[in-house]
């Protein structure tokens, strides 16, 4: 398996910040307790993700706690219930003269009856329903303020990923720029290859190409340090002059920068090597009026 394709999939990024699936979780923490690289990568992803969310963890503003204890008034219900004690003791007294006076008379019945109008019916909110409505409001503040805090905190994450996947990206690109450097190095430096420089012609004076040629199994490889980019439609293909005639050793891919590019086997006895740019796929024979770059074998 390669380990450091797998660290490089995002995997371990999306495993810390919850994204994955429960079959890609399994497998997490399945390859997490195989290989201990991966291990140590997805604890450095947790440790940097905890640090990026400490360092931006924002709290409750002040004005907050005093939103929430002014709607709160403990003083109201003793309040209300003085008033309606009042009004008990009112309806009481009411009752104990209604009682004592038992004779039909009209303008007295009219006078009770009146007392009775006077009496009024208020509802009086317990202490603890006003208890529990401060809490409801206190519960849909911080429902509020957490899901900002959360959208916060996605921000964060998507930012955070982006980062990382930014410097997986730069890594790849330094990691894949040394490994260039060092099979350069060792093309250069082998006796069993060949070096032929090959050098712009007046078509494009600036251009510079180098191929190393296994003198023993004829194998070819191709570096371009400075050629156009091909046109659209349009290819650059190897030669190799073999006893004055030329011989097809491949296309050039068109993606060339960079890389080395490993060409079509040459025949024995090459005097030289050249470049032209054909029309894509190649020609049998080169055009001689398109000719980049050309090398004699020394």
């Amino acid at each position: 398996m390669n380990i450091q394709a797998y660290i490089e999939s995002g995997i371990l990024e999306e495993y810390v910040l919850g994204t994955v699936t429960p079959q890609e979780k399994q497998e997490v923490e399945c390859m997490s307790h195989i290989y201990p690289e991966i291990k140590e990568e997805l604890l450095r992803t947790e440790s940097a993700l905890e640090e990026y969310a400490l360092k931006h963890q924002a709290t409750p503003p002040p004005s907050l706690k005093e939103s929430i204890f002014a709607q709160m008034n403990f003083e109201a219900p003793a309040e209300e219930e003085t008033q309606a004690g009042e009004i008990a003791e009112e309806k009481t007294v009411s009752l104990s003269d209604t009682t004592a006076t038992a004779q039909p008379v009209e303008p007295e019945a009219r006078v009770i009856d009146h007392a009775f109008d006077r009496v009024e019916t208020q509802v009086v909110t317990p202490v603890w329903a006003k208890l529990a409505i401060a809490a409801s409001v206190l519960l849909a503040l911080f429902a509020g303020w957490s899901a900002m805090q959360m959208t916060d905190m996605k921000s964060a994450n998507n930012k955070l990923t982006a980062e990382v996947e930014s410097m997986q990206a730069d890594m790849a690109a330094i990691k894949g720029q040394a490994e260039y450097n060092q099979s350069l190095a060792a093309l250069f430096r082998s006796p069993s290859y060949k070096h032929i420089h090959l050098a712009g012609l007046p078509k494009s004076p600036e251009s510079a190409v180098s191929a190393f040629w296994n003198t023993q199994t004829n194998e070819v490889l191709l570096d371009v340090q400075n050629l156009p980019a091909a046109p659209q439609g349009k290819q650059y293909q190897l030669w190799s002059i073999v006893d004055g005639k030329p011989v097809d050793i491949g296309m050039l891919d068109n993606a060339f920068t960079g890389k080395v590019l490993k060409m079509k086997n040459t025949k024995a006895g090459s005097a030289a090597f050249a470049i032209t740019l054909e029309k894509e796929g190649g020609n049998p024979t080169p055009t001689m009026e398109e000719m980049y770059v050309m090398g004699k074998v020394s």
